[in-house]
């Protein structure tokens, strides 16, 4: 029991000094971008404004993939009421950013992306397409090294 305890005492001081440590926790980061926002006006004068506010969310799965969605968020002025409405990427497209131009675009369909070797999120410029109350939309974002990803 000694020997054993020991021995996984050792081998996790091992992994986290070479490093082990973020290679395990490290899953998933996850960015959210506040897209715009918006008040919905209707025809009818009984019916009651709503804010609509828009996200971008933006999952980096072990550093290598990212998974994207946009979701929209509706509040109604006068009632307590707040609905959620999430948009997988039909498509996405990841270039190189440098400066303001973009190059070596690469696309996918479907909402999962795998990133460039050797390139980091804040390397990139990304477009993704999604469909909302069956119309398509594209959107354009790029992560600087700024933001920070927030928690799950």
């Amino acid at each position: 029991m000694k020997k054993t305890l020991l021995s996984i005492v050792t081998l996790t001081a091992v992994g986290i000094s070479q490093g082990g440590i973020s290679k395990v926790w490290a899953g998933e980061l996850v960015y959210k971008m506040r897209l715009r926002d918006t008040v919905t006006e209707y025809k009818n004068p009984s019916e009651i404004d709503e804010y609509k506010k828009e996200w971008a969310v933006v999952n980096i799965i072990d550093g290598k993939k990212i998974k994207i969605r946009h979701t929209t968020h509706i509040q109604n002025k006068a009632f307590p009421v707040n609905r959620w409405f999430d948009h997988p990427a039909s498509a996405i497209r990841i270039c190189l950013a440098d400066d303001f131009e973009q190059r070596n675009c690469r696309s996918t369909s479907g909402d999962i992306a795998t990133l460039p070797t050797g390139k980091s999120i804040h390397d990139l410029v990304i477009d993704f397409r999604y469909s909302e109350a069956g119309t398509v939309y594209t959107r354009s974002i790029q992560i600087t090294p700024d933001m920070k990803p927030k928690s799950r």
